[in-house]
């Protein structure tokens, strides 16, 4: 096995001090606080764009002179300002930009969040920004609970998408057969000659749609590029397709529907453990990309607790005491958002009805044992201040990938702008380190090309 690390640790000072601008209560006022990563050509900062404008219009004034993504401090709470970064662009999506520095003020929990989200989804279906409407009504459901109302919202996401990807060349929905109904996506055709394909798949709360702007520029090196939804995801869970830790059933639905014998796989947030498990079982998965990488479905939930806190829950929960669990449950609820949303996301994605049965449901998840029955290529990434995912689980899937054909690991830095979760905020930087690292498989791909569209 060739383990080659690429760590590139710093001291996240200016991460520590916008974090501290944030807290202060002061972000508002003194607007964002950004931090821009590594510059990247226009061309690359125009698929950015294309969600917000498909048609190929010209980008808003001074948009292809922009150089780097951007991370906003709208929100003192760190973990609703960085779902309030998502549909940014990075910086790039200005029209988003100043709506929403306009209405940040008026968020100060989430019913507010909700009710803020909404006015900004009626006002641009209103006004035919179908897209911008889809993003809006994405973000007023994101940290409800499970029920009509969610399901509404997902509703109108889905119909306004639809309505503003209608003409977009190259777009192509798709449905895939599986238990329950189907799994929703879309495929990009390869520009030019097709050297490779594509998969990509979401994770803990994603909408496949949400990557649009992400995946685009692969098919300008050779790669079509297949998306989906898979169970407890999107389009799949509003038909009741629960969450599973069996990723590699959904794998190989994808696999046999198109009858591709090898690919390249991606899995983004929570997507990265589901990438890996799909891998362990699909041959057929010959390079395998987590962004990032976790270990056990309950990572994300445990380090949201308040120090000690974790510790504590884990014994109640592996103990099989359900009252304690539900009590501490609801205790670290009220003290932290995340944490709040670990559960009520939990609880939607897997179909339980309360805490203690999510942990069960989300334990599941596990590479634990799963790791060594691994033979492919495998890059792991991680952002040094993820906020979401314990970073040093990155490490111990290292050393337990024992019989992969080889490993790289690559740490974002907040020198580079990508040190969040997915690297929002930099995202063009992420998908420039995946096209470098694809390239050693793929001799065909125009190395220029490559260099054009990441920067």
């Amino acid at each position: 096995m060739n383990i080659q690390p690429v760590f590139r640790l710093g001291l996240n000072r200016r991460s520590f001090l916008s974090r501290a601008i944030a807290a202060s209560g002061a972000a508002v006022a003194l607007g964002p606080k950004v931090i821009l990563g590594r510059g990247v050509l226009a061309e690359a900062l125009n698929e950015n764009v294309a969600a917000a404008n498909p048609s190929g219009a010209s980008p808003p004034p001074g948009q292809a002179e922009q150089k780097g993504g951007a991370y906003f401090y709208f929100l003192a709470d760190e973990g609703m300002n960085y779902t309030l970064n998502r549909p940014l662009l990075d910086g790039h999506a200005t029209n988003r930009i100043e709506e929403i520095r306009a209405v940040a003020p008026e968020i100060k929990d989430f019913d507010s969040w909700y009710k803020v989200w909404l006015g900004l989804a009626k006002q641009a279906e209103a006004a035919g920004r179908w897209l911008d409407a889809a993003t809006y009504y994405h973000q007023a459901e994101f940290y409800l609970p499970a029920g009509d109302l969610r399901n509404s919202l997902y509703d109108d996401f889905a119909r306004n998408f639809a309505r503003g990807m209608q003409g977009v060349a190259g777009y192509e929905r798709i449905e895939v057969p599986y238990p329950g109904g189907h799994l929703p996506g879309f495929r990009l055709p390869a520009s030019g000659k097709e050297l490779a394909t594509f998969v990509f798949n979401g994770g803990y709360d994603s909408f496949v749609e949400e990557f649009y702007p992400f995946l685009r520029p692969l098919t300008e090196v050779g790669f079509t590029v297949i998306a989906f939804d898979g169970p407890g995801q999107g389009g799949a869970l509003r038909q009741g397709i629960f969450f599973t830790p069996a990723w590699e059933q959904p794998a190989k639905a994808i696999l046999d529907h198109f009858k591709l014998e090898q690919v390249d796989w991606l899995g983004a947030s929570c997507g990265g453990y589901l990438a890996i498990r799909a891998a362990a079982f699909e041959p057929r998965i010959k390079h395998v990309v987590a962004l990032p990488a976790t270990y056990w479905g309950l990572d994300m939930t445990l380090k949201q607790a308040a120090p000690g806190q974790d510790r504590r829950l884990i014994s109640l929960f592996m103990a099989g005491d359900r009252d304690g669990v539900e009590a501490l449950i609801a205790e670290q609820r009220k003290v932290s958002t995340c944490f709040d949303w670990c559960i009520t996301q939990g609880m939607h994605i897997t179909g339980t009805h309360g805490p203690y049965d999510c942990l069960a449901s989300l334990s599941q998840h596990s590479l634990d044992g799963i790791l060594k029955d691994l033979r492919q290529d495998v890059l792991l990434t991680e952002g040094e201040d993820d906020h979401l995912f314990p970073v040093d689980r990155m490490y111990q899937i290292m050393r337990e990938l024992v019989c992969a054909h080889s490993v790289t690991a690559r740490m974002f830095t907040a020198r580079e702008g990508a040190e969040h979760h997915c690297q929002v905020g930099n995202s063009a930087l992420a998908r420039e380190e995946v096209m470098r690292w694809l390239v050693r498989f793929h001799p065909g791909m125009d190395r220029g090309l490559t260099e054009r569209l990441a920067g």
